[in-house]
């Protein structure tokens, strides 16, 4: 299906969702979200088209408008892993795996659990029909200092992490972690506030895919464009399912991946990515409507 017929689909809707009143007016810039617990401001298309042309880079909107994505904005909120459902989204805590399931390592390295994903939470078929819309996503990555700080390690992109999927839900067990990882290699649970959102690509992203080359242009929409943008409507970085990466150093990757995951360092989870970093979960757009796992690489930013 054509992207831009995607996103258009998308916005009517949001439409649809704030529509109000016996002449069913509606601003389309503030939308109640079903899995939202507040009004999430949001940035239609024809606004960010306006805030592209004030910053003058309106020649790009036919290029930029197709690279627009939903995605999810997920703020985690600090929870007792007995009160969490069973195969619920969360961050940290025990996996909720088959009981078939063996727990990850990178060589001798058992991995951390990072966060599942249901992706029945989701209204997944807002961002692509195409994309699987059931089954539960697991994140593992080893949480070592000492292994990150080796070169093989960050080398491996493609084996140092794991995404489990499992498609079933109805059996599992919460499963505890290897008795060799550490207090701080087991992250404190919490569940998620998922928020539906545009989000727009890093400018690293436009010149490493060739759509945008111009340098002036570049820095324009690096230094004002988008510092603007995340203002105007409090974009925040945070964890991230789904949608444009928040790019910290760099943000540029090939147009035929986009980013599965993203983790936030957090405090009270006891997550730190390379002092208050990210780590990102990449993969093949398509390997993801195939459920196809294999190749999910990860990259890790500090700031």
């Amino acid at each position: 299906m054509n992207l831009f017929k995607i996103i258009t689909s998308f916005l009517l809707l949001l439409s649809s969702l704030t529509t109000s009143g016996a002449g069913g007016s509606y601003d389309n810039s503030i939308y109640k979200h079903p899995l939202a617990s507040d009004q999430i401001k949001d940035p239609s298309m024809g606004e960010i088209r306006l805030m592209l042309e004030e910053a003058g880079l309106g020649q790009y909107w036919d290029t930029l408008k197709y690279q627009i994505l939903p995605g999810f904005y997920m703020v985690p909120k600090m929870t007792d892993e007995a009160d969490i459902k069973l195969g619920a989204s969360k961050i940290g805590g025990h996996p909720d795996v088959p009981s078939t399931f063996h727990w990850p390592s990178w060589k001798e390295h058992p991995m951390s659990f990072v966060a599942q994903i249901n992706l029945e939470e989701f209204p997944m078929n807002l961002l692509n029909p195409e994309y699987p819309t059931t089954g539960i996503l697991y994140f593992f990555y080893v949480y070592d200092y000492e292994v990150w700080y080796n070169d093989d390690y960050d080398s491996d992109k493609k084996n140092n992490n794991v995404v489990y999927y499992a498609p079933e839900t109805a059996e599992l067990v919460r499963m505890k972690p290897p008795a060799s990882l550490s207090e701080e290699q087991i992250f404190k649970s919490a569940l998620l506030e998922k928020k539906l959102e545009l989000t727009l690509p890093d400018s690293d992203y436009l010149e490493a895919n060739h759509l945008m080359t111009n340098k002036a242009d570049l820095n324009r929409y690096s230094l004002e464009f988008s510092p603007d943008l995340m203002n105007t409507y409090d974009r925040g970085i945070g964890f991230r399912f789904l949608g444009h990466m928040s790019a910290l150093q760099y943000g540029g990757h090939p147009s035929d991946e986009i980013l599965l995951f993203q983790a936030d360092s957090n405090d009270e989870i006891g997550m730190e990515w390379d002092l208050s970093g990210l780590l990102y979960f990449f993969i093949k757009d398509n390997d993801f409507k195939k459920l196809f796992f294999e190749n999910v690489y990860t990259e890790r930013v500090g700031t």
